[in-house]
């Protein structure tokens, strides 16, 4: 089994997944939550991590956040969807949502061209709009956040080769550039803990499994 954000080969094996990185299940925390959402009570959102402080900002109304960001490098999919849906259900849970649209590593990892993935973006926030996501929530693209892009900066000084290769798999042949977007991604996750935003709250990442190791760095 390899899974990085972009490719996965062989069956995902989910309970290796919850053993090997300090997820759990989410299970136990359904009947601590006022409302649950549909992917969350059917089991289709698996597993988390240190999901019980989201679960305690919402009982006690404290400052929290949702963020999540998509790809664009296709036209949006139920796949999508999903994760749309989990970011509108934890809006109106009462979180400030964050929406990335990750041209940086769409024009890096898959070779679109810049105007491409502006248009195929486009799409992706039609769409969660149209999901339901209001209007106060924080959407952008990454190439056009000079606050993402300073934080990834920042950040890329905590990181060595060493590090992202355990984490990604990277070889020799992988470029600077397909690096440097794992510290992009880190931005985007980081960013509402910034004192413009409000300052540190815990903040809900949303993603696949094959996004997890965006999760790790």
């Amino acid at each position: 089994m390899k899974i990085t954000p972009w490719e996965v080969e062989g069956v995902i094996d989910y309970n290796r997944l919850v053993q090997e990185f300090g997820m759990k299940p989410f299970s136990e925390l359904i009947d601590k939550l006022p409302e649950t959402s549909p992917l969350i009570r059917r089991g289709i959102i698996f597993g988390h991590r240190d999901y019980e402080r989201i679960v305690d900002a919402i009982l006690n109304k404290k400052p929290w956040a949702v963020m999540s960001g998509f790809m664009p490098s296709g036209l949006p999919h139920f796949g999508h969807k999903m994760t749309m849906d989990e970011i509108v259900w934890h809006q109106e849970m009462g979180g400030k949502a964050f929406v990335a649209i990750a041209d940086m590593e769409a024009h890096v990892v898959r070779g679109f061209p810049w105007d491409e993935v502006k248009r195929i973006g486009l799409e992706y926030i039609k769409s969660i709009i149209a999901l339901g996501l209001k209007e106060d929530a924080v959407i952008y693209f990454q190439s056009a956040c000079n606050t993402v892009r300073n934080l990834a900066f920042e950040l890329s000084a905590e990181v060595n080769w060493s590090e992202l290769k355990s984490i990604y798999g990277f070889i020799p042949e992988t470029t600077l550039a397909k690096m440097y977007v794992t510290a992009v991604q880190a931005g985007d996750i980081l960013q509402p803990q910034l004192k413009e935003f409000g300052g540190p709250k815990p903040v809900v990442i949303p993603v696949g499994a094959d996004q997890d190791p965006h999760i790790r760095l």
